[in-house]
């Protein structure tokens, strides 16, 4: 379905209510866009904070590859979740080596 918006002389436009109500848009969300073929295309865009940036990186997402396909064949067991910090410490406890004395 199509939708018409007016360019503004300050070149903005309002996009039409059901396309934002569809879309989930709210004010203040961030819009790529982009020209193709003599379009303009507006895409919502995700935005990161600069202090998650790190986890987007080719090698931390290779890292996450690498833990989920060990979780799925069993190298590893699953992760402890959120209310199992009793599991943890007993897990822990239990894996405690024994201490060497000191000369």
């Amino acid at each position: 379905m199509s939708h018409v918006a007016t360019v503004s002389p300050k070149y903005q436009i309002s996009l039409p209510k059901v396309v934002r109500e569809r879309l989930g848009l709210k004010p203040g969300d961030r819009l790529m866009v982009e020209e193709r073929d003599g379009n303009v295309v507006l895409t919502p865009a995700a935005t990161v904070p600069k202090d998650q940036l790190y986890f987007w990186s080719k090698r931390w997402q290779e890292g996450e590859r690498r833990a989920e396909e060990d979780l799925a064949a069993g190298r590893i067991s699953r992760p402890y979740r959120p209310g199992e910090a009793d599991k943890l410490a007993a897990d822990l406890l239990a894996s405690k080596r024994p201490r060497r004395k000191k000369p």
